[in-house]
């Protein structure tokens, strides 16, 4: 059986929205870490905990399903779960709900523990995951792979330099930021006429600060899907697939 759902009330303020007054990619997913990180905290595995024993968690994909961004002033309800784990990986949940349980958002994640020195994946403690309550399992339930780049094809690019304020407490650029990168190169007149129901996300490698990175992008599907990666030089460190749908006024 999976973990408890962990769950908290959260009302939506004008700075975690975009400029259609909706919350903001990046802030959805910062609402859901809040919610697993408030959860660890009240289960004494939370990052003050972790870090102690010089480790950390860290994200290695997502899968965000939209059905309706909440808009500024709504009131929501954010809900977390640890759904399963093997010795490396660890499966999460994450809801965004209206308060009558109208499902907006879902996300499934995956992690994986690394020692903070080293900067290598670890065996996740056995003593963490009893915390949780999730389930064990041989084999996790993955997440596909996200659509990547046609490298025949060319793509758009934009240039990034990592910043001081892009950098979390696991020392490297945190995962809301590569959202930014991500969509911002779309440019204004293709955000404002599309809607995201779907993103997926798979990180690779780390990117730390002082560090360029290039966005790029390629568009497909009559503009309904758009491919992307995020570069370091040559290194690949994120591939994404967003699916879009026309917004009609």
């Amino acid at each position: 059986m999976s973990g408890e759902i962990f769950s908290q009330e959260h009302q939506i303020v004008y700075y975690e929205t975009d400029q259609t007054g909706k919350l903001s990619i990046p802030m959805i997913f910062n609402l859901a870490i809040l919610a697993s990180a408030n959860q660890s905290k009240l289960l004494g595995q939370g990052e003050e905990q972790v870090h102690a024993n010089k480790n950390g968690w860290v994200v290695l994909q997502y899968d965000l399903h939209i059905t309706k961004r909440p808009q500024n002033g709504d009131v929501i309800v954010i809900k977390t779960q640890a759904q399963e784990y093997n010795p490396y990986f660890a499966v999460r949940n994450f809801w965004l709900e209206t308060s009558t349980g109208e499902e907006l958002v879902k996300i499934k994640s995956i992690f994986a523990m690394i020692d903070m020195e080293q900067r290598k994946m670890i065996r996740i403690p056995q003593d963490i995951m009893d915390a949780y309550q999730a389930t064990k399992v041989k084999y996790i339930d993955k997440i596909p792979a996200p659509q990547t780049i046609d490298a025949t094809l060319p793509t758009v690019k934009q240039a990034y330099h990592v910043r001081y304020l892009d950098i979390d407490s696991n020392q490297h650029v945190n995962n809301a930021q590569y959202f930014d990168w991500l969509i911002d190169p779309l440019g204004t007149e293709f955000l404002q006429s599309h809607e995201l129901v779907n993103l997926n996300i798979k990180y690779a490698t780390e990117v730390r600060y002082g560090q360029e990175v290039e966005s790029h992008f390629q568009v497909f599907d009559n503009q309904m899907t758009t491919v992307h990666q995020i570069k370091v030089g040559e290194s690949i460190n994120t591939e994404a697939s967003l699916k879009w749908r026309k917004i009609i006024n």
